[in-house]
């Protein structure tokens, strides 16, 4: 901080009381009035010690960097410390709340198991849980492969723990109407084959078709049309242009 010159200084503090006694011996009317009452006198001199001490305290001090970096560090270590106490305050509440919790006694297993644990010490909350074996009654046979292990339990024993879930009415009643759809599909089904069958046997009834290939007829190209010639009247077969006899065209 920078520093006030000690003459001024003295000078301000000494200033209010020398004009107090230059303003008495300046006017002799003022003076007999202060002079006779003591009281008076003295509560003026106060005043104006007073007054110089205040003047030499704000002339000490320079309201520079220094001075608000000061005051501002003292306002927050303020608020540090209450925020501090603060803290303390919740942190110890809620110590208070887990010792509360702790002592509260818990019933049932789990409050046997947290007994337990508090009772001993803390190797035995590592230590590994006790084998359990399996009972010899239960038929079950285990199979070991090279990539995995695989497990077959019997079927009487999942029959016995394994309970069917119940249908209910609505699924119950979409089963029956898709099975009933399912079997008037195959009797139409059926129904389509059986007339298509008999179709196609009264179709090779009326036709004369016959499985055996004696009975049906064979087509004979032994009687053909003919046309006789106009010179020479020799009949001649219709696919030949010309008469065979003569030679004369056949129109």
């Amino acid at each position: 901080m920078a520093e006030r010159s000690g003459t001024i200084a003295a000078a301000l503090f000494l200033m209010p009381s020398i004009c107090v006694i230059s303003i008495r011996y300046g006017l002799p009317t003022v003076n007999e009035v202060i002079s006779n009452d003591i009281i008076i006198e003295l509560g003026i001199h106060s005043l104006a010690l007073l007054i110089g001490i205040f003047m030499y305290v704000k002339y000490g001090v320079v309201e520079d960097h220094e001075y608000h970096r000061s005051a501002i560090i003292k306002r927050l270590s303020k608020s540090y410390s209450q925020e501090d106490k603060g803290l303390w305050d919740k942190s110890d509440n809620a110590m208070l709340k887990l010792e509360e919790n702790a002592k509260s006694s818990v019933k049932g297993r789990k409050g046997q198991l947290v007994q337990a644990k508090m009772s001993g010490n803390i190797g035995s909350l590592n230590v590994e849980s006790s084998e359990i074996e399996v009972e010899e009654d239960l038929d079950i046979e285990i199979v070991t492969h090279h990539r995995g292990v695989n497990t077959i339990i019997d079927e009487k024993v999942l029959e016995n723990r394994i309970v069917k879930p119940k249908k209910s009415f609505i699924t119950r009643r979409l089963e029956k109407s898709a099975s009933r759809r399912i079997e008037r599909k195959k009797i139409k089904q059926q129904r389509k084959n059986t007339n298509a069958n008999t179709n196609f046997a009264k179709s090779k009834t009326i036709n004369g078709e016959s499985d055996n290939h004696w009975d049906m007829p064979i087509s004979s190209n032994l009687t053909k049309s003919v046309v006789p010639c106009k010179e020479c009247g020799t009949l001649n077969n219709s696919t030949n242009p010309y008469c065979t006899s003569c030679g004369t065209y056949l129109s």
